[in-house]
């Protein structure tokens, strides 16, 4: 990394440092009840990370109007629990997802790499989400500084978000190392100049042109 001239490390929170995934069963327990089971679970998780993933584009994309995480999980209740014909409150589906990922189990290399790479660079968390979603991630590390979506009224996929971090840091994007999981920590912040680093905890295959 010395090569590179790398200044900052910037890094995503969910799925990179912390599991949401490990919430899947107990999150659908609660909305299933006794129609549980893992496969059904696991089928309409997927499912609502897909449309998850369309309303937080959209609203990204969007640089007009800022719609906070919690709606956009209110919105993809909303349509799915329509598209699978399930009768559930979207708000307290929303509700119990945001705290599922409160209470997300951090990855057993996240501390360890953060405070191995935190005594060589400072490390700022960028992440995509509102603030009650942050509880507990001081037992994970001390940030040098945390950039959220819902302060920044602006997701990682609008430019607005990295060039809040350039400025603060008053670096040049080539000097930002930028690590996550998700179509969103690589595009917008290579197209503006940043170092990006792609974690693919499940051996995905990126199929994205960037």
């Amino acid at each position: 990394m010395k090569n590179l001239n790398i200044k900052l490390i910037s890094i995503d929170l969910f799925r990179t440092l912390v599991d949401v995934d490990s919430g899947l069963e107990s999150v659908w327990k609660v909305f299933l009840k006794e129609s549980y089971s893992i496969e059904l679970g696991k089928k309409y998780w997927d499912r609502a990370t897909e449309i998850v993933l369309e309303q937080l584009y959209a609203s990204a994309m969007d640089y007009q109007h800022f719609k906070k995480t919690r709606t956009i999980y209110e919105d993809t209740y909303t349509t799915l629990f329509k598209e699978i014909r399930l009768d559930f409150d979207p708000k307290s589906a929303a509700g119990a997802l945001i705290e599922g990922h409160r209470a997300g189990n951090f990855f057993s290399d996240a501390k360890p790499f953060l405070e191995a790479i935190g005594t060589k660079y400072p490390v700022c968390l960028s992440t995509d989400c509102d603030v009650e979603m942050l509880t507990d991630i001081k037992q994970l590390y001390s940030f040098n500084r945390i950039f959220v979506s819902e302060e920044l009224r602006a997701y990682k996929l609008n430019p607005k978000f990295f060039n809040y971090v350039i400025d603060y840091y008053k670096l040049k994007p080539e000097n930002i190392l930028h690590i996550g999981d998700s179509l969103s920590d690589i595009v917008t912040p290579k197209k503006l100049g940043i170092l990006t680093c792609w974690l693919n905890r499940d051996n995905k295959k990126w199929s994205h042109e960037v």
